[in-house]
């Protein structure tokens, strides 16, 4: 059953509806709270986040639907589906459920007669909104016990269950083709329902962290607050973003030998791509690309986190732009590679490289004589410069710690005739 649409004629209250859209909502739900003690929560705990969300966007999408018919609900109907069944998961009765419908049903009546006497709603308006309004609010009850049936037939879901699910939902996204219409990250409504299960709160921002580790797992604080992930050799967490401070700090104070990646702080959704982040520095660490020191921060080496985020991009790049200097000896490819990420990331002259890389400027002058040979007019093409620019940092540093895939795959190439 699809949720009925609106008459358009109550386009014209439901506009003057929006601007105090929160405040009634927040009322009906203040409502809920109180009367219903098994749905008791403190104002920013993940049950009263889950519920004045519900609330908010089925309101909205009520409005929305009055001025843009035809109905919208899919997400809205799979939402309250959702709950219904997370309900019938926690063991909670239907009963309760059905109790606070008709205290929500009461208390949207009474924030719609109050509106219709504000704004001088006349009696066929206000009927009009009331029916439209009963209507919807009887077939979310549907989806609602639609959810819990289901719920009911899939057995319990634990609290850590739950925590077990949302981290690998983190672990498993990733991201997809560039699509501005397609938020990133998981769904807003997965994320509260699984939270809300997993009595995780979720705050506005939160930061990752991977620990790198040999032997036995690190002992990790438990905190309701924390979602944690052991794997071998490497632990990951998700805090919220104003404990990670404090837990970075006494990560590394609970045994030597320890190396924390911190990611900055993002949504709660963003999670999975800020523990990508953290798993890659310990990788480039690994590399030779990362200095290996026992904190480091995602933020100060988001550049080469970006550059290390495709390893055939780079290396089809490094084929492509630096095949002349691949060419060369190891040493003077060493050399060269060296004066000209110099020069691409500072443009100073002979005298001034010469000194950042402690030689003399005619050894300088003499390089870039050569690499001119070798580039030849690439080099005032700003294009060419700045995409020889990223490759040459993203490269660079893996070949000064020994990786020679480069070379054998333009060794290989030139020996196959490509």
């Amino acid at each position: 059953m699809t949720a009925p649409d609106p008459p358009s004629s109550l386009q014209p209250s439901t506009d003057a509806m929006r601007p105090c859209l929160d405040a009634m909502v927040q009322r009906v739900v203040n409502d809920v709270v109180a009367a219903m003690p098994s749905y008791a929560a403190a104002p920013g705990s993940p049950r009263h986040q889950l519920l004045t969300w519900a609330a908010h966007t089925a309101a909205q999408h009520f409005l929305d639907d009055a001025e843009d018919p035809p109905s919208r609900s899919g997400q809205v109907d799979d939402l309250f589906r959702r709950l219904g069944q997370g309900e019938a998961q926690r063991e909670h009765d239907w009963t309760a459920i059905e109790a606070s419908l008709r205290i929500a049903s009461r208390a949207s009546w009474a924030q719609l007669t109050d509106f219709a006497t504000t704004h001088d709603l006349t009696r066929p308006e206000l009927q009009g909104l009331a029916d439209a309004l009963f209507d919807y609010l009887e077939h979310l009850r549907e989806q609602l016990a639609d959810g819990f049936a289901l719920g009911r037939r899939g057995g319990s879901h634990t609290r850590e269950g739950a925590r077990n699910r949302l981290f690998q939902l983190f672990l498993a996204d990733r991201p997809s083709r560039p699509d501005p219409q397609v938020p990133a990250g998981i769904d807003n409504e997965t994320l509260h329902t699984l939270a809300e299960i997993a009595e995780w709160p979720l705050t506005e921002t939160v930061t990752a962290l991977a620990i790198s580790y040999h032997g036995e797992p690190p002992a990790l604080p438990e905190s309701p607050t924390l979602l944690i992930r052991t794997q071998p050799r490497r632990a990951l967490i998700i805090c919220p973003a104003e404990e990670h401070t404090d837990l970075v700090e006494r990560i590394g104070r609970s045994r030597p030998g320890l190396r924390t990646a911190v990611s900055w702080p993002v949504p709660p959704a963003l999670a999975g791509s800020a523990l990508r982040w953290c798993q890659r520095a310990l990788d480039l660490v690994q590399l030779g690309v990362i200095a290996p020191v026992s904190v480091i921060d995602c933020a100060t080496q988001a550049t080469q986190l970006w550059l290390h985020a495709e390893p055939s991009m780079r290396q089809h790049l490094c084929q492509e732009l630096l095949r002349p200097l691949l060419a060369e000896t190891p040493h003077s490819r060493a050399i060269l590679s060296e004066t000209l990420l110099t020069w691409v990331e500072t443009r100073d002259s002979a005298p001034v490289i010469a000194a950042r890389l402690d030689l003399h400027p005619q050894t300088i002058r003499y390089r870039w004589k050569r690499i001119n040979e070798l580039f030849g007019e690439d080099l005032r093409d700003p294009e060419f410069v700045l995409r020889m620019t990223l490759v040459l940092k993203s490269s660079v540093p893996l070949w000064k710690a020994g990786d020679q895939s480069d070379f054998d795959t333009f060794r290989d190439r030139a020996a196959a005739g490509r």
